[in-house]
């Protein structure tokens, strides 16, 4: 172990360097050398999902006093801000661009045991290091470092769709629960608290957050598995996504956003944090409507101009609106799933003795068992679809998660 002792001058040079060093490392790469433009987008979703994840886990740390950071310049939450977006660029597109065909645990193993194991408890006062210190770098790789850096590979080879999805929505979570609503308090007053606010208060909170994330999820989700896509348009869907809870609502991952940082700020009682909510419908009317117009009209001129005129962007339809019934079909001792999804729009249902599927009109795709079931639900009504897809979020992710891990380690990479 080294023992720096550096003066505070070099250490406000070390933390610069922390900064600017990975932006250079990554102009470098992305921009001196041919990097392919899926490698350079991979970069970017493994940035955006560092600086959240980097921000809760280094917060977790400071609360569990693994480690704390000196001085009070540049700080958001305890946590430099150099350091906060220097660490989501080096572990992400940095690390990535620098080594694109090594696996992350390889380019980080020797991080973790070696440079931290040296330096971490050497570098006051930039960092002071607490007890089982050790352990939250562990941390902090595992759930930060380690994911992002996996994301850019999947996302440079186009490969499993469905982890990045899943990245990519904790990534939007981090950005919405933690980083936007931390920016918020800190420019304008006000504090998390979470300890000392009534139970009952924290629970209806997270009872009415969960409402709106399912929302958001689901969409996501069906993005994922009927759109053969991401929600970000720079890894857009291969079609266009109708059905679930687009079938209600064309904007349901804006309309989630808002709907959490109502419920959030008025659990904090901040109303800068609730006046957030004026962003989600800003960037539909700015950016959203500029993609619909000059993406997904050009894409899909014949279904999507259809589509808008009877789905609206904020409102959710009690109905839903589906142009061609899907088809479900159960097995004819099921009795009760007829009966019950006898009011459902949009929905053929037939009987037969085999197996219960669920497959929507012109897709390739069919559900079976349980997720057939709840897929089927969601022709009921906006209440009933938003309790199937509560279960589907757990559900779908489960049984992949098995089917993963069935299969050879090295099909997994």
């Amino acid at each position: 172990m080294l023992n720096l002792d550096l003066p505070e001058p070099l250490m406000l040079a070390l933390r610069w360097l922390l900064l600017l060093g990975p932006i250079c490392l990554v102009m470098f790469f992305a921009f001196l050398r041919e990097t392919p433009r899926r490698a350079k987008i991979g970069g970017l979703f493994a940035f955006l999902y560092g600086v959240p994840l980097i921000f809760v886990t280094h917060s977790l740390a400071i609360h569990f006093g693994w480690w704390r950071y000196g001085w009070d310049a540049l700080m958001l939450n305890g946590i430099p801000a150099d350091i906060l977006i220097g660490g989501a660029i080096l572990f992400g597109p940095g690390l990535f661009f620098a080594f694109p065909n090594v696996s992350p645990l390889v380019i980080c193993l020797p991080i973790i045991i070696g440079l931290h194991s040296i330096l971490f408890s050497s570098l006051e006062p930039l960092v002071y290091a607490g007890p089982n210190w050790f352990l939250g770098v562990v941390f902090v790789f595992v759930t930060a470092h380690i994911p992002a850096i996996y994301l850019a590979r999947w996302t440079a080879e186009d490969r499993h769709l469905p982890m990045r999805c899943a990245l990519l929505a904790i990534m939007t979570g981090g950005m919405i629960f933690a980083i936007l609503p931390s920016l918020i308090m800190h420019a304008m007053g006000g504090e998390w608290g979470l300890l000392e606010r009534p139970i009952w208060s924290t629970v209806l909170a997270a009872v009415l957050l969960g409402f709106a994330s399912v929302i958001g999820l689901s969409a996501n989700q069906m993005l994922c598995l009927q759109g053969g896509g991401t929600p970000i348009p720079l890894d857009p869907t291969k079609c266009l996504v109708r059905s679930g809870i687009y079938a209600y609502v064309s904007n349901p991952m804006q309309l989630s956003a808002a709907l959490c940082w109502i419920i959030l700020g008025l659990y904090l009682q901040n109303a800068w944090v609730i006046a957030a909510a004026g962003m989600a419908w800003v960037f539909v009317q700015g950016m959203v409507r500029w993609h619909h117009r000059y993406d997904l009209l050009k894409r899909f001129p014949e279904g999507w101009p259809e589509y808008k005129e009877h789905v609206p962007e904020w409102l959710p339809r009690w109905k839903p609106w589906v142009p061609t019934p899907a088809r479900f079909t159960v097995d004819t001792a099921e009795v009760v799933w007829p009966k019950a999804l006898r009011g459902a729009t949009g929905l053929s249902i037939e009987t037969s003795n085999g197996s219960t599927t669920y497959q929507p009109k012109g897709e390739t795709r069919q559900f079976g068992g349980i997720e057939a079931r709840l897929f089927a639900m969601t022709h009921i009504n906006f209440a009933w679809a938003i309790a199937a897809h509560a279960a589907l979020i757990i559900v779908l992710p489960a049984k992949y998660v098995l089917s993963q891990a069935a299969r050879p380690a090295r099909a997994r990479l």
